[in-house]
């Protein structure tokens, strides 16, 4: 794990303008976790004392209802921040975070994060812009919740995780993430019937194809005015 450290950090957007001696303070301030599919990091309304970066994996951020209900809020990979927001603010976790496949993370307390965004202005600039890229995520999410119906949604849903998971092959995008039914459902905040009944639709209108769990978009132009 040691001698992997470095090359983590080297290949991570967050980190990539930053000379050695900067990621070596870095280093010196964090630790390195590894965690199997299916581990809690934090629960909504747990103390807040650290951010965590993600080196490799897939985590999703859920909010759970009181009824039992879920809406995923974000699926995140390599490079992306989980927990920023107590950066700025003392405030107990809004919502869980938990790996959908092994998953290893940088962590680094809060006191010392804040002393490397002001000790190392590149990294601060960097944070800004994936904040900022956050900010309009959720803005466009919340204009989904208010002004598209399941079907609108659902296929929006489908254009972000080929924007963030896609990849292309024969000109065509695969979403390299293997989502159930219900994850998908819990993302596009509607029932899994809904998601069932929708998906068979673009499956007949040649939009999409699922095979061995694995959903291509067929013709994402069509999809870009369906679900806008």
């Amino acid at each position: 794990m040691e001698i992997l450290y470095p090359d983590y950090l080297n290949n991570i957007i967050l980190f990539n303008e930053l000379e050695q001696e900067q990621l070596d303070c870095i280093k010196s301030k964090s630790t390195l976790y590894t965690y199997p599919r299916g581990s809690i990091l934090f629960v909504e309304g747990q103390e807040t004392n650290g951010t965590y970066i993600v080196l490799s994996g897939l985590i999703k951020v859920v909010k759970l209802h009181k009824e039992g209900r879920e809406k995923t809020l974000a699926i995140l990979r390599r490079g992306d921040i989980l927990g920023e927001m107590t950066l700025f603010e003392t405030t107990a976790r809004s919502a869980n975070a938990e790996t959908m496949e092994e998953s290893t993370v940088l962590y680094i307390p809060n006191a010392d994060f804040k002393q490397l965004l002001l000790d190392i202005p590149q990294l601060a600039l960097q944070v800004i812009g994936i904040l900022a890229d956050r900010l309009r995520q959720t803005d466009q999410q919340i204009q989904e919740l208010l002004f598209l119906n399941a079907r609108g949604r659902i296929i929006c849903n489908l254009l972000h995780l080929a924007a963030g998971h896609g990849i292309i092959e024969n000109n065509l995008i695969k979403i390299s993430l293997r989502l159930t039914h219900a994850e998908l459902a819990n993302l596009a905040g509607v029932s899994r019937e809904t998601v069932t009944k929708v998906l068979d639709d673009l499956k007949k209108d040649d939009l999409i194809r699922i095979k061995d769990r694995q959903l291509w978009l067929l013709n994402t132009d069509e999809l870009y005015q369906q679900g806008n």
